[in-house]
């Protein structure tokens, strides 16, 4: 037992450097990372409509957007994801608008927890729906007669694909947004939207 335990001493300050040098190593891959963001954020602001291009344009969110959807996205003008590790893991995916038809919001924001299970729902920005669209929008969420991807992913907290979009924009989209911008849909799927 006395051997164990010197070697857990002698092991202690190993520990102790892996910690830290892990640590700054995070520190320096999440400067550079957000770095690179700033830059990307800047280049795509110059892009007109290049964040709703990228969602309609992905293969799995194409499946849920509609034609009305397609317009509201027209309005996206910065997507942004923040993943925190610490208290809990979660995510918060945060979409800025211009002035839109819709609704008064410039900024909307899901968040969610992150564990084994998955992607689930924990807060969002309650969204300020013009007079025009408050009614259709509590109409969408309550007698869910069509599949409107934003105006349910915005308005209902319980969204029943809700998890899958957080895991697609999360995992997928924010990662590399360029391929799906620059993706030619595949003939016999509808319009190309590329």
């Amino acid at each position: 037992m006395k051997s164990l335990e010197a070697l857990q001493l002698e092991m202690e300050p190993v520990n102790n450097q892996a910690r830290t040098a892990f640590a700054c190593l995070r520190q320096n891959l999440v400067q550079r990372r957000r770095t690179l963001l700033g830059h990307r954020r800047s280049i795509i602001q110059g892009i007109p409509g290049f964040w709703a291009k990228a969602i309609v344009n992905h293969p799995e969110m194409l499946a849920m957007i509609s034609d009305e959807d397609e317009d509201l996205l027209s309005y996206v003008i910065d997507l942004e994801v923040e993943e925190i590790r610490h208290p809990i893991h979660c995510c918060k995916i945060m979409m800025f608008f211009r002035d839109n038809p819709y609704f008064r919001n410039k900024v909307i924001i899901k968040e969610y927890l992150i564990n084994v299970t998955g992607y689930t729902a924990s807060h969002s920005t309650p969204v300020q729906w013009y007079q025009d669209y408050e009614h259709e929008a509590y109409s969408r969420r309550h007698h869910n007669s069509s599949v409107n991807f934003f105006f349910n992913w915005f308005s209902d907290h319980n969204f029943a694909g809700s998890n899958r979009i957080a895991e697609i924009i999360c995992e997928d989209l924010w990662l590399n947004p360029l391929r799906y911008h620059m993706r030619m849909q595949v003939p016999g799927q509808g319009t190309e939207r590329a």
